[in-house]
């Protein structure tokens, strides 16, 4: 389904950042505007935060003490930069705040922004949805995860607190500073996750489980009388899963003579058949027509290994598989976010499908031979899965085919550090 993120205009807000979230083919930007990471960032003073916080109704007194509280920690860690969503609640506080001081502010969003205010903004209230407006279009940069719609799915919400924290950690790198969370926490309060995946709590977990530094600031008896819309059941029982996706193809196939073929099939199919077989089950679905090959991995860093290894093992060629006068070899586009997982109703195989899927097949045709390409999110994932065996660089933000946008991509390599 195509959609459509609900911005009043396509023109930039105050700070340059355009707010146009237009799609085609049911894909939208997900990254709407690049963070600032110039050589002039690095020596600025400031920490980064990446925050998170129970949702809650406004209007009480206990809202306007815990404003005063989070005051007084941003100012106490010095946080200068800051992303997070903009649900009613702590993560507008927090915003509210960080604007406040003339921090930056950083958005990030799960899926399609009507769906996000129906879902987290106006369940707190009418009143959030000025504030959550202001902060919005005062904010440097507006990211989304993904720009489909919301599917009732708790990796949505999960995958988006993923990357937010990938974002913020690239950040501090850049600034050379630190990267803390900032959490607005209840021992009262519930998570309306159904799963445990998702909330304040889980996202709490997931970011010291990494080791790192959670700044928790109580939320007090701010009231919770949260209204949500009713939702039709998505998917009949069909699954969701958070997963690596690897696309690649070889230029000039189409060039290749019918003697030859079979030689393709054996030694180029074949090198690739090999290096999936060596990685196991972290290979959960595969599959391939012609000259292409789509792959599901479990994990980042190993589908960062796996697209790295197919470039490795195809970098020498026989004379024969590069016809003359073409430039030939595989592209490869890897990229990270939530996909169905289900059956092929043709087929009886399983299947996994979704957008985040037809993203990853429009990096590959961008991507140099022999080269290999992921997106913001995978890179992000890459981060907080702590690889060191490669690094990844920014070639800018790249037009992709079929009127798909344009989305900012890395070139991904070997580490040096091994």
């Amino acid at each position: 389904m195509t959609t459509k993120s609900d911005f009043p205009n396509s023109e930039p807000n105050s700070k340059g950042v355009s707010l146009d979230a237009s799609t085609t083919d049911g894909f939208a930007m997900s990254e709407m505007a690049a963070p600032q990471t110039s050589a002039e960032d690095t020596a600025k003073s400031g920490n980064v935060a990446v925050f998170c916080g129970h949702m809650f109704n406004t209007g009480s007194e206990a809202e306007v003490t815990l404003a005063g509280r989070i005051r007084d920690q941003l100012e106490a860690h010095d946080i200068a930069v800051g992303f997070g969503p903009l649900a009613c609640g702590a993560d507008i506080l927090i915003a509210e705040a960080l604007l406040e001081r003339g921090a930056e502010l950083n958005v990030v969003l799960p899926f399609a922004e009507t769906d996000f205010i129906a879902e987290s903004v106006r369940c707190g209230g009418e009143d959030w949805l000025l504030r959550y407006e202001a902060c919005r279009d005062a904010a440097a940069s507006i990211s989304f995860a993904t720009p489909s719609d919301y599917v009732g799915d708790d990796n949505q919400f999960a995958y988006n607190t993923l990357y937010a924290m990938g974002l913020a950690v690239l950040r501090s790198q850049k600034r050379k500073c630190d990267a803390v969370q900032f959490a607005v926490v209840s021992d009262t309060f519930a998570s309306f996750s159904s799963t445990g995946i998702a909330g304040t709590k889980a996202d709490m977990r997931l970011w010291q489980d990494l080791g790192r530094e959670t700044v928790s600031i109580a939320a007090g008896p701010v009231p919770r009388d949260l209204k949500f819309p009713q939702r039709e059941k998505v998917g009949d029982g069909t699954r969701r899963e958070i997963r690596s996706i690897i696309f690649a193809d070889y230029k000039g196939f189409s060039r290749i003579g019918e003697r030859v073929l079979p030689d393709f099939m054996n030694i180029i199919m074949g090198r690739i058949a090999k290096v999936l077989h060596d990685f196991g089950d972290h290979v959960e679905f595969r599959n391939t027509w012609g000259d292409a090959i789509y792959a599901v991995i479990d994990e980042p860093r190993v589908a960062a290994a796996i697209a790295l290894k197919l470039q490795e093992e195809l970098a020498h060629l026989p004379p024969g598989l590069v016809p003359e006068g073409a430039v030939a070899g595989m592209r490869t586009g890897v990229h990270y976010g939530p996909i169905w997982v289900g059956t092929d109703r043709i087929t009886g195989n399983r299947l996994w499908y979704g957008g985040e899927v037809n993203r990853t097949a429009r990096i590959e045709p961008v991507t140099p031979v022999g080269g290999v390409y992921c997106t913001e999110s995978f890179a992000a994932a890459l981060l907080m899965d702590d690889c060191t065996e490669c690094k990844f660089t920014s070639v800018g933000r790249v037009k992709l085919p079929k009127n798909y946008g344009e989305v900012e991509l890395f070139k991904l390599e070997r580490s040096n550090l091994i």
